[in-house]
């Protein structure tokens, strides 16, 4: 049979497209689940690994490109996105072609599999952007579909893609047979619908009130400097006297919200200590420490006096400063265990996965986002929550600020971009327990995949 590149090409500029199309907006995500099938349908007919790889190869260019154009990210970033996440869904294909016309049932478990290994490998190998790179980021826009995630983290949602499209690829290729794929798809989503079910109707055992603020650092705010009186009245103080009026019992900044220096320190710190005393409030607050080069949080008591600080672990690509040790810290607000990370941090398991496992009940994370990364950075966050059974409370200085659950949902959000500088507030729900990924990480959901394509490509 004559192959026809040209329908290769098309499958993988297609899919590459359908696959990119939740990182763009979010419920968008829906469109993964036929992202592969036109290609499948090919290598179910063709069988064929070279062209394949040829489809690969365009879906890669087809899901990066439009992502690298909108984020505008600095030259040798894209160049090195552009070409890992190319060779990853060239990869991805080409496992398409070699696992899935083996068997029926078999083969799309395998290539599910391949997708989940492909995934832990691209925020692992070259973590630009840490687990916000992942494939399935997007399903963060229906957290009721994917609580799965607390026991296998968010690469999981691929393995369902994968499976159930080549489930679907096979049942329509198969005409006379489809039972057996109908009863295994079923069955795959009968189970998630009842991890879904359980997870999602637990009763909270507890609640905080947080209070998150925010503003932007451009044009707009030029006359309204947190780093001098009128502006740290304006963006900080009344926010914080407001938040504490309706009931908050902690309040965080964004991500270098403020600069201080080691001559004034005593002074700003004072400034800060009067806010918590008159309020009753914790803070937590986001600040560059310009002395020594470092950019931090500290945890201050309703006393006035900081109790912890911690140093931003992982740093952007060319962002300055001196990255900290990754020694985290936590305090104890109400009777309920509260940590602290900043931005960037929140994209790496090693950090999530510590406060998951010391069964933190809220995580603030101070953000600084710019325009384009600001809503594929909330995506990303929306997961952790979900992972590790916390709350999330992020103010952004640029980006948005919002309150989560720990079922990844949007409590409340201030997109300070659109909407200047602001507060959001939320009363935060508690549950009780260590998720499985909180205490395991991702190693049991690998080992299973690799024991799913071993087993498939010995058996076949």
């Amino acid at each position: 049979m004559k192959t026809n590149f040209n329908h290769y090409r098309l499958a993988g500029a297609a899919g590459g497209l359908l696959l990119a199309a939740g990182q763009f907006w979010g419920p968008a995500c829906l469109l993964q689940l036929a992202a592969l099938l036109p290609l499948m349908l090919l290598v179910l007919k063709d069988r064929r690994i070279g062209p394949a790889a040829l489809s690969g190869f365009y879906m890669g260019l087809a899901y990066t490109l439009p992502q690298m154009v909108y984020l505008l990210m600095p030259v040798p970033v894209t160049a090195i996105l552009l070409v890992w996440m190319t060779l990853l869904l060239t990869l991805l294909c080409m496992a398409i072609a070699c696992f899935l016309p083996k068997h029926p049932i078999l083969g799309p478990l395998a290539v599910g599999a391949v997708w989940v290994i492909l995934d832990w490998v691209n925020y692992s190998a070259i973590p630009i952007w840490g687990m916000a790179q992942s494939f399935a980021r997007s399903w963060t826009a229906y957290p009721f579909a994917i609580q799965f995630i607390s026991i296998t983290g968010i690469s999981s949602v691929l393995f369902v893609i994968g499976t159930l499209a080549g489930l679907t690829a096979h049942a329509i290729t198969s005409r006379p047979v489809r039972r057996p794929f109908i009863i295994t798809a079923v069955s795959i989503l009968s189970l998630l619908a009842i991890i879904n079910t359980l997870i999602w109707i637990q009763k909270p055992v507890d609640t905080l009130k947080v209070a998150a603020a925010g503003w932007v650092f451009d044009d707009r705010s030029v006359d309204i400097n947190p780093n001098e009186p009128k502006g740290f009245e304006e963006l900080f103080a009344k926010p914080a006297r407001q938040a504490a009026e309706q009931g908050a019992r902690i309040f965080t900044t964004g991500e270098m919200g403020f600069y201080i220096a080691g001559h004034e320190w005593d002074e700003r710190i004072e400034s800060f200590a009067n806010i918590a005393k008159e309020n009753n409030l914790w803070l937590i607050v986001g600040y560059f420490n310009v002395t020594d080069d470092e950019n931090r949080v500290f945890f201050m008591s309703p006393t006035g006096e900081i109790i912890h600080e911690y140093t931003k672990t992982h740093l952007t690509p060319f962002e300055p400063g001196q990255k900290g040790s990754g020694d985290l810290k936590t305090v104890e607000v109400d009777g309920l265990t509260v940590g602290a990370m900043i931005c960037q941090d929140d994209n790496f398991s090693k950090l999530t996965r510590h406060y998951g496992k010391l069964k933190a009940d809220i995580v603030l994370c101070p953000t600084a986002d710019w325009w384009t990364i600001k809503n594929a950075h909330l995506q990303a966050v929306r997961a952790r929550a979900i992972e590790n059974n916390y709350g999330i409370a992020r103010g952004a200085a640029c980006g948005i600020s919002a309150v989560l659950s720990p079922r990844g949902q949007i409590l409340a959000k201030h997109d300070h971009y659109n909407s200047g500088p602001g507060f959001v507030i939320a009363d935060v729900p508690v549950y009780k327990g260590k998720t499985i990924f909180a205490r395991f990480g991702h190693w049991p959901g690998l080992g299973l995949c690799l024991f799913c394509v071993i087993a498939v490509w010995k058996k076949t």
